[in-house]
């Protein structure tokens, strides 16, 4: 099969080509680069024999036109660099594809006056260039490590020591987590006491606001805000309970609560209060004393 295939494509390239070294009209020009072109795309899917043969044959088309009859007179072409860059190699037959693209679309310019042949030689020079560059340049990737290695090859100065960076960064971590545990434990075990007193005051058969409220006098005159707005969350809870606008349940959360007091005067002011008593009690910033007086106002509204 190998043997036919070789005769065939023998017997072809026996076939008189076109003349060589002449001029030819811009039509018959195109025509001629368009017969390359397919030649190339053919040899693009054979191998072997007949890759080599398609390729001669481009080659030859090629360079057989030398110059092109415009009515401004004849413009020289030199189509032998271009046949010249066109081997079996598949990645020269892709390069070749793309300068007879180029050269193709130069060649439909020729027919208007206007065409500047210096300006489609130049033009083509730069097409081939910049495939050679492309040729020989690596990949992006493999420029940009390169180009990195470079750039840090070129550093002066200590070398990092990586036996003391991987202690160092234990050690930031540890800190880090240290620094979340504390905060979270920020005053649990005043906390814990606090919710019990809670229940305790809100939950007893007679509760007592005044106490609270002279609490939370006392702690705001001592200059200590987030006691004084604790006081005054208890203050607003058992003056509800005391007239019984509300039941209290020791299960309830502060949200839970809100909605059980959504109906009671002035729900939205205990609702306030309770977002400043939440922010002062559980949040990382200590309130001030702005917001101890604005949560004694607000306790006051609730307990009518």
């Amino acid at each position: 099969m190998t043997r036919v295939l070789a005769l065939a494509i023998a017997l072809w390239l026996a076939q008189p080509l076109v003349a060589h070294a002449d001029t030819v009209s811009p039509r018959d020009y195109r025509q001629r680069l368009t017969d390359a072109r397919a030649l190339v795309v053919q040899a693009r899917a054979l191998s072997g024999v007949a890759r080599d043969a398609a390729v001669t044959r481009a080659r030859l088309i090629l360079i057989a036109t030398t110059a092109v009859a415009l009515p401004s007179g004849e413009l020289t072409i030199g189509d032998g660099a271009l046949a010249d860059r066109i081997t079996s190699d598949s990645a020269s037959l892709d390069s070749a594809l793309v300068l007879i693209d180029a050269q193709l679309a130069f060649a439909a310019r020729s027919e208007s006056p206007a065409i500047d042949g210096a300006r489609s030689d130049a033009a083509l020079r730069d097409v081939l260039r910049a495939s050679d560059q492309a040729a020989s340049s690596p990949s992006m990737i493999d420029a940009i490590a390169r180009a990195l290695q470079r750039f840090l090859a070129g550093l002066e100065g200590p070398r990092v020591d990586f036996g003391l960076v991987w202690p160092l960064l234990g050690m930031l971590g540890a800190a880090v987590i240290f620094f979340v545990v504390a905060t979270l434990g920020r005053g649990l075990g005043e906390r814990v006491r606090t919710e019990v007193a809670l229940r305790e005051a809100v939950g007893s058969d007679r509760p007592d606001p005044v106490r609270h409220l002279r609490a939370a006098d006392e702690a705001l005159a001592a200059g200590r805000p987030r006691e004084a707005i604790h006081a005054l969350y208890l203050f607003a809870l058992t003056a509800l309970v005391a007239r019984e606008a509300i039941r209290w349940d020791p299960a309830l959360t502060d949200r839970e609560l809100l909605v059980r007091a959504a109906a009671v005067p002035h729900a939205d002011a205990l609702r306030d209060l309770v977002a400043l008593y939440e922010r002062s009690w559980f949040g990382l910033r200590d309130p001030g004393a702005d917001e101890a007086r604005l949560a004694r106002t607000l306790a006051l509204r609730v307990a009518g």
